[in-house]
């Protein structure tokens, strides 16, 4: 097995079924995880399931079809591989539009520098991407650079009540490689006080998991007045 990051990333697409110790089963059909590396053996897709799902009392897993897809994590959980040393690397996120919106009010210059962790939310290959409720739900934006992936320039990219869900749960910015900087969720976000970072690039290339956004002002050629340099630092 190798372990592959970025465009390399594989998932797998699986039907299974689970069996508990104590009675009853839990079947499942399409199910997708990431994985590790560009394979895996049943009896570790069953484990990296039960992990996932967080499963108490399994006597045992069946997985009855399996197909591997070479695309991008989705930040499952408990699937990343155990050991070995962690590696820093950074991914340059910043595009010929990329810009940062600040509320109003909200401070200027040396205190508009941005250092979050990461919720990426990502949407890149769904037909409607576009983040609502229910794609925030598996997330905890508290403090958090909420980042949208929808692998798309143009059009919506987050409902106006996913935009009042992230301001009731304490979202501290929400990012995007979208460029639409006057739809009704991006409004809704500047009521709510939030700053908001479009134009992203690269971002099939961010870690699903364990990222943190550094953003700071950069109006020479960024975007104009509101531009900025962003990278994404994982290990």
């Amino acid at each position: 097995m190798t372990t592959a990051t970025g465009a390399g990333q594989w998932r797998v697409d699986f039907d299974a079924e689970v069996v508990f110790s104590n009675g009853g089963s839990l079947r499942t059909e399409g199910f997708r995880l990431d994985i590790p590396g560009d394979d895996i053996e049943d009896a570790e897709l069953g484990e990296l399931l039960v992990r996932h799902l967080g499963l108490l009392m399994v006597g045992g897993t069946t997985i009855t079809r399996k197909e591997l897809i070479r695309e991008p994590h989705k930040g499952s959980r408990n699937t990343a591989a155990e050991g070995g040393a962690p590696v820093r690397r950074t991914v340059d996120l910043t595009g010929p539009g990329t810009r940062l919106d600040r509320p109003a009010g909200a401070p200027e210059g040396i205190e508009g520098l941005v250092d979050l962790p990461v919720a990426l939310v990502r949407l890149a290959g769904a037909d409607e991407p576009v983040a609502d409720r229910l794609a925030l739900a598996p997330f905890a934006p508290a403090g958090h650079a909420v980042v949208v992936h929808t692998g798309r320039p143009d059009g919506p990219w987050l409902t106006p009540d996913a935009a009042a869900l992230l301001a009731e749960r304490g979202a501290a910015l929400v990012a995007t490689d979208g460029t639409d900087r006057d739809g009704p969720a991006a409004k809704a976000l500047a009521e709510a006080g939030i700053p908001v970072l479009t134009g992203l690039t690269g971002l099939t290339d961010l870690p699903a998991v364990g990222t943190r956004l550094h953003a700071v002002p950069h109006p020479a050629g960024h975007g104009g007045g509101g531009g900025a340099r962003v990278y994404g630092v994982a290990e």
